[in-house]
């Protein structure tokens, strides 16, 4: 039982770092593409959270299609 309970602690600890990195790598990938396809006008500051999420989304499709053209 006290393995199981590790096992699972484990699974989320690990699960959240990674959601937190990701979505962190997401933010800074699409703050960065917005920025370079704007010409170096960045989003005002404080941004709304939907602006956030924008940008997050955007950097998602930067890391793909990224990725695809590596491989």
């Amino acid at each position: 039982m006290e393995e199981l309970v590790t096992v699972v602690l484990r699974a989320i600890v690990r699960s959240i770092i990674i959601e937190i990195f990701l979505w962190r790598l997401s933010y800074c990938t699409g703050y960065i593409g917005l920025s370079i396809i704007t010409l170096g006008k960045r989003p005002h500051k404080p941004m709304s959270k939907a602006m956030r999420i924008r940008i997050s989304y955007f950097g998602i499709f930067l890391l793909v299609v990224f990725l695809v053209f590596m491989f």
